[in-house]
């Protein structure tokens, strides 16, 4: 597996990322290789809190099913090659 990202500040309390990883041989794709882009994007409320969105887009090769990790169903694989999954959600640390 490898990987590479980055972070974006547009702002002090926006930030944009973006990663691209590359899968090879693992389990969840039956030992073929698949690519998998993120991007995600925070706005920080305040330094405890912050709201983000984020997309998750794999494409997987050789017939394997793509299967994008954080899925909540335990059986998440997608019935085809590629899988879309997105987040909205409130992030706050006490």
């Amino acid at each position: 597996m490898a990987e590479a990202g980055g972070l974006w500040h547009i702002r002090p309390d926006v930030v944009l990322g973006a990663k691209y990883m590359y899968m090879k041989g693992n389990e969840a794709v039956n030992d073929n290789h698949a690519h998998q882009v993120t991007v995600a994007l925070q706005y920080l409320f305040s330094k405890r809190t912050m709201v983000y969105v984020s997309a998750d887009y794999q494409r997987a090769n050789n017939g394997a099913n793509a299967q994008v990790n954080g899925v909540l169903d335990p059986n998440g694989a997608s019935s085809s090659a590629s899988q879309t999954v997105a987040r909205v959600g409130l992030h706050t640390v006490f």
